[in-house]
């Protein structure tokens, strides 16, 4: 990681074209991230693979009566986490994407074909199961709010103030194209 990359005691003096360009290297590397919904006030997290298209809007397929489908249909809150999880440990520093999300079932048929094309390039698409009365539905997630993390808890002081720094959306899809 470069130098102009790192933060110290929580606090990022790191460019937001330097924070985007981070985000975008995370999303281009990993291809699953953990989803946390809830429901009645009970957590769920599951991994996905989830794929952004050029809006940041994240796309994956699960089988509808999954617990965090549950979760989104009956309040569509949804907060993914993106990282590489074959780091060394205490080597996080600005390498976890934080994302809060709306999130629901795609229903309009022309954005489930995407969908399909997205996860399943090659295939020839068939939503008969992603439809209807089908078993399984694509899921989209709407970031509205980014943060990278900005400290390993090896670098946790007394003074500390905050692990995470606020990543601009605009700035991460305009690294993302």
């Amino acid at each position: 990681m470069s130098d102009s990359l790192t933060a110290s005691a929580g606090e990022s003096s790191t460019s937001e074209s330097a924070l985007a360009e981070r985000a975008v290297e995370i999303l281009r590397h990993n291809l699953y991230a953990n989803i946390a919904t809830s429901r009645d006030d009970v957590p769920w997290n599951t991994p996905v693979t989830a794929l952004p298209d050029a809006d940041l809007n994240f796309v994956w397929s699960s089988w509808v009566q999954a617990e965090h489908s549950r979760n989104i249909e009956a309040n569509g809150a949804a907060f993914l986490t993106i990282y590489d999880s074959t780091r060394a440990r205490g080597t996080n520093n600005l390498m976890g994407l934080y994302l809060q999300c709306t999130a629901s079932a795609v229903t309009d048929p022309e954005e489930a074909r995407l969908a399909f094309e997205r996860l399943y390039p090659g295939d020839a698409v068939d939503l008969t199961d992603f439809r209807g009365d089908g078993i399984k539905r694509f899921y989209c997630a709407r970031p509205q709010k980014a943060w990278l993390n900005c400290l390993s808890e090896k670098e946790l002081e007394p003074t500390t103030l905050k692990m995470r720094t606020a990543v601009d959306l605009d700035a991460i899809k305009e690294a993302w194209v």
